[in-house]
């Protein structure tokens, strides 16, 4: 089997392994597809053909009769069924079987035995059809209606040609029992002769034999094909049914494959190129005989050239040429003009294919050499290739790096020499913000070693040369920016102006430039004062502040002495008016006080007062209940929340990694998955609204100015809702539901109406969440939120018990108590949002 080239970067061992290719598709017969595919439609045959004198007149002939002389007239006749056509005063004329010129004569004498001085003139105005049948070896035998000129070629293509063992070369048309002729199908085909073949009559018949003995010629000739052969005897004979051979044929290698009937095959091999005599090679030709299944292969000669020679790489043309006899390179390559710019004068190759086998060997030289003395060069053989590189296949291509303020920093290709300048405005010019006093330039020498330099890059762009040094490959150019842009001088403004923040200090800037620039003053400055801190350094390098008190109106107003110059470093504060803040503060008072709606306050106000503007509380008010809230708790109960989610979700992460050595502690974790699920929803769904607790009474007086009347702040919220008649009972009991409010009662027998606790509550966890928002927990009893004993508390209307579910001993240590204080989270925004206002 062939293998693939491997010297395909080699054209002269590339041509020599061009493998003369096979056979690419098997022969076919010659001339069925071209009759096989004919015009199948009747209705497409031209009707119009014109016909001669012998044309023999039959039924559905139009005839158009054309009188002159005594008469003038033109008369369209068709041949009826019987043959005949009716004339004027004459009746009717038998015509079938007669020429169209007996037809004519005809025709002129029995009208002059009527008219006197006529002249007839008979013409063909329409084809009438005849009906044949194909039979045989044919694609699509039967019956067909063909055109009245059809010869049985036409026949043959209206039935779609022969098969795969119909002949073409013996057609046989028969009308009635004679044989009419045979017909040769090879003389249209091959040389388009079918002049003399006979028209078709109705009731014909054409008979496609099977086809005779045939012999397949194959290879380099004009036409390879399958031949019927029909009077062909030599090789001679069979070479020109296809074409004769081509100009590439390699005549000594003629191969002739031979099927013995019935018994082998056998090969013949004959020369016939010119090394032998001509007149014994034409005799070989005309004495070979051929026989039914012979196949004829003739070989190409071979692909490559073998007096050439080859010119490939670093060259202006490449390719092949011719080679003679004591050729040299000068003989290839005389000089410089035949190669492309910067060759690699050092070396080049010659690869040599070294008879018998053709094995490749590469002998180097210095081309250099060779075209400064061509007596010298070497000696070229046939088959050589010269290639010839450039020189920086052998060496790196010269980039040099330039990085840094430049507008287009990168790696750049230089050409021939160039210096530092070139390089700076290869790479688009410095910056603005360029520092043109040094730059660095590291090179690496040949050694490996790497040194830097440092120069003036502003007198290298000026072309002076101890600074503009020349530039070697791989050479990297570093432009900094300057001190000033890295690191620039910056004062600070803060407080009351409309832009605070961040400024470049300017060589003549003043307190009075950098309140402009960050927008003026506010309303709410302070003019009389403002704080200027400075941070100057002393002779130790060391840095030390200073404090300066500023006046501000006298330097907006253009006061020399109070308008300081601003050093680097400064920060300018300016302060606001004392109580600023409290302009426009404001609470909302919502439910059931007479007067709903958002009062302005001012400063230190106390919720007292805020309802006595309001008018006071309504007969509906439950003030036990009230919920005030304020946006600084939010924001501290959003953080809380958020970590305690935080901390649910870390201790979900820890269940999850928990062993399953068995069934129950699967099934602990994936309750305990369930319950932290559950927690972790109710704590998702229920955000902080940043409740305070307070203790009000109805009658203002009995708690105003106590420590009960708190004092109100901007954006505070309170809700008075309605007097409340139920306690919620919520958790592992029974049936968590509202129930009626009882005076004097305890949340033990509240929980008795729920039905009590179920299996899985933790007794001693139960709380009570107050109306007014505190907690009284059976656990870690103390002060604050937790005192007290909740299941013998007195409860009172609009309280909640909440009874939680039993810790599982799963997981960490800390999982339990997680749980708890997230239920209890949830469980006081759940409480709040059962309040109506």
């Amino acid at each position: 089997m062939h293998k693939a080239n491997p010297y395909a970067d080699i054209p002269s061992l590339y041509d020599l392994y061009v493998q003369v290719p096979g056979r690419d598709r098997a022969p076919e017969r010659f001339g069925v597809e071209i009759l096989s595919n004919g015009i199948r439609e009747s209705d497409a045959i031209p009707m119009d053909l014109p016909v001669g004198p012998d044309y023999v007149v039959g039924p559905g002939d139009g005839l158009a009769i054309n009188l002159w002389g005594g008469v003038s007239q033109r008369m369209i006749r068709t041949v009826d069924r019987e043959g005949r056509i009716t004339l004027p005063e004459v009746g009717p004329l038998l015509v079938s079987g007669r020429t169209i010129g007996d037809v004519q004569l005809t025709v002129q004498q029995v009208l002059r035995t009527q008219y006197r001085d006529i002249s007839a003139d008979v013409s063909l105005s329409q084809l009438h059809m005849v009906r044949v049948y194909v039979v045989g070896e044919i694609a699509n035998p039967g019956a067909y209606d063909v055109s009245s000129l059809s010869t049985p070629l036409n026949a043959l293509v209206a039935a779609g040609g022969v098969t795969e063992h119909g002949s073409l070369r013996s057609l046989k048309h028969f009308r009635g029992k004679r044989l009419v002729e045979e017909v040769d199908a090879y003389d249209l085909l091959l040389r388009g002769v079918s002049a003399s073949l006979q028209r078709l009559e109705s009731g014909d018949s054409l008979l496609v034999p099977p086809a005779g003995p045939q012999v397949t010629v194959e290879g380099t000739v004009r036409r390879p094909a399958i031949y019927e052969l029909h009077g062909e005897q030599s090789l001679e004979d069979a070479l020109e049914l296809a074409g004769g051979v081509l100009p590439s044929a390699a005549l000594e290698h003629v191969e002739v494959e031979r099927l013995v009937a019935h018994e082998k095959r056998t090969m013949f091999s004959l020369d016939l190129s010119s090394k032998t005599d001509t007149g014994s090679a034409a005799m070989r030709l005309s004495n070979f005989h051929i026989q039914d299944g012979d196949r004829v292969h003739i070989f190409p000669i071979a692909p490559y050239n073998e007096e050439a020679i080859y010119l490939q790489g670093h060259v202006l043309r490449p390719g092949r040429y011719s080679y003679r006899e004591g050729m040299k390179l000068s003989d290839l390559v005389s000089s410089y003009g035949d190669l492309l710019p910067e060759p690699a004068g050092i070396y080049a190759e010659i690869i040599r294919l070294n008879p018998p086998d053709f094995r490749p060997s590469v002998e180097g030289f210095d081309l250099a050499a060779a075209l400064a003395n061509p007596a010298k060069a070497p000696n070229l053989k046939p088959l050589d290739t010269v290639r010839v590189f450039s020189r920086y296949d052998f060496e790196p291509v010269p980039e040099v790096l330039i990085g840094g303020e430049v507008r287009s920093p990168g790696t750049y290709r230089i050409s021939g020499r160039a210096h530092l300048r070139d390089a700076i405005y290869l790479a688009g010019g410095p910056l603005p913000d360029a520092d043109l006093v040094s730059a660095q330039l590291f090179r690496t020498e040949k050694d490996g070693a790497m040194q830097i330099l440092s120069l003036n890059l502003n007198l290298a762009l000026a072309g002076n040369p101890a600074d503009n040094l020349l530039l070697q490959p791989r050479d990297r150019v570093i432009v900094h920016r300057t001190l000033t842009s890295v690191n620039p001088p910056t004062v600070y403004v803060k407080g009351e102006v409309p832009k605070p923040g961040r400024y470049p200090l300017t060589t003549n800037m003043h307190v009075e430039d950098l309140v402009q620039v960050a927008g003026g003053l506010k309303r709410s400055a302070y003019t009389e004062s403002a704080d200027l801190m400075r941070y100057p350094e002393t002779d130790q390098q060391q840095i030390s502040s200073e404090f300066v008190t500023v006046n501000l109106g006298e330097a907006l107003s253009g006061e020399v002495k109070a308008n300081l110059a601003l050093h680097d470093g400064d920060v300018l504060t300016i302060k606001p008016i004392a109580g600023w803040s409290d302009i426009g503060a404001s609470v909302t008072l919502r439910g059931e006080v007479q007067h709903p709606g958002t009062y302005g306050i001012r400063s230190g106000e106390r919720l007292s007062t805020a309802l006595g503007r309001a008018g006071g509380f309504t007969s509906e008010a439950y003030p036990y209940g009230a919920v005030l809230m304020r946006r600084e708790v939010r924001d501290l109960e959003i953080k809380a929340h958020n970590e305690m989610i935080a901390r649910v979700k870390a201790e979900r992460v820890q269940l999850k990694v928990l062993p399953e050595a068995n069934a129950d502690e699967k099934n602990a974790k994936l309750t305990a998955l369930a319950r932290t699920d559950a927690t972790l929803n109710q704590l998702v769904a229920s955000e902080p609204i940043g409740r305070v607790v307070i203790h009000v009474q109805p009658g203002t007086k009995e708690w105003k100015d106590t420590a009960a009347d708190v004092t109100l702040r901007d954006g505070d919220v309170l809700v008075v809702p309605k007097k409340e008649n139920y306690v919620m009972v919520n958790g592992q009991v029974f049936n968590p539901t509202a129930i009626s409010y009882r005076s004097g009662l305890s949340a033990k027998w509240y929980l008795s109406q729920a039905g009590g606790l179920t299996p899985l509550a933790d007794k001693k966890a139960v709380f009570v969440i107050r109306a007014d928002g505190s907690v009284i927990s059976a656990k870690n009893n103390g002060s604050g939120w937790w005192m007290g004993d909740p299941m013998n508390t007195t409860l009172r209307a609009g309280d909640t018990v909440v009874v939680p579910e039993k810790a599982i001993k799963v997981g960490g240590p800390n999982w339990a108590q997680i749980m708890q204080a997230a239920q209890l989270a949830s469980s006081v925004a759940l409480a709040v949002a059962y309040i109506h206002p």
